[in-house]
């Protein structure tokens, strides 16, 4: 009798130390299993996602493990999705060491707001990080981006291939090169300004128009109407967009719709 309360206590005991870790799980919009992250960074990222989560309404998650056991990337992500707690609009970043993959699941409005276009564009700012070992700024990178396709959502025109999102990368070398010149040209231009100054003699003014005057110089003989330029007005002729737009969509094992798209890094 001893023994079966003595068993019955370690029991409980498991019990009162397993449930709790379970629940705290639920809801995490970050899970860094892989442990890729520092403290520090762990709670940066947390505080970034749970505030971009709240506000938007819109769960942003980021998931790391070290293996995917029998399921493939896609039915990892949608799965861990699907079965912790989640909103039922959100994205999820999987990332997954031991195979190199990572996958993004979006659901509900997440659908709507990323579509194929947007897990492409979005994946572009993340992946060179992700390669490079930089694993929190590859998840800043991606938390950020989402909340920007979601707030462009949410005033009714997604990003997708007829509304394409602006390339920041692009538009930041531009701005560089474009002070970089502006300081060169200005450099150069102060020291032929100076140049010349230095070099100028000035020269004392006639004090009246007539003495630079030759007399009987002018003898206008014929004139002639010559056209020199003209005005032509084009119009451009819009052509439909070719490619396609919007999500693929799958179904995940809870029945849910998904979207996404995913590969190696």
């Amino acid at each position: 009798m001893k023994r079966k309360i003595i068993f019955f206590c370690i029991v409980i005991m498991a019990l009162s130390l397993c449930i709790p870790c379970f629940a705290a799980e639920k809801g995490q919009h970050l899970v860094d299993e892989a442990q890729l992250l520092t403290s520090d960074e762990r709670v940066e990222l947390t505080e970034l996602l749970d505030e971009i989560s709240e506000r938007q309404d819109f769960d942003v998650v980021v998931v790391t493990v070290d293996s995917l056991g029998e399921k493939s990337p896609m039915e990892y992500a949608d799965d861990y999705y699907d079965y912790n707690g989640y909103r039922p609009d959100g994205c999820l970043l999987l990332v997954c060491m031991g195979s190199r993959d990572w996958w993004m699941s979006t659901t509900g409005y997440g659908i709507t707001a990323i579509t194929d276009y947007g897990i492409d564009y979005i994946s572009d700012g993340f992946l060179s990080s992700l390669s490079d070992g930089d694993y929190a700024g590859a998840f800043r990178s991606y938390a950020k981006q989402v909340d920007r396709f979601v707030t462009e959502a949410n005033k009714g025109k997604p990003y997708d291939v007829s509304h394409k999102a602006p390339k920041r990368r692009a538009l930041k070398n531009i701005l560089i090169g474009a002070l970089v010149s502006l300081g060169i040209g200005l450099v150069i231009s102060l020291i032929t300004v100076f140049s010349i100054k230095s070099g100028y003699k000035p020269v004392r003014m006639r004090s009246e128009a007539n003495d630079y005057l030759i007399r009987d110089s002018l003898n206008l003989r014929a004139s002639h109407d010559r056209f020199v330029y003209s005005n032509v007005s084009r119009r451009k002729i819009e052509k439909e967009s070719s490619g396609g737009g919007g999500s693929s969509t799958h179904t995940s094992s809870s029945g849910s719709s998904h979207g996404g798209g995913g590969g190696k890094f």
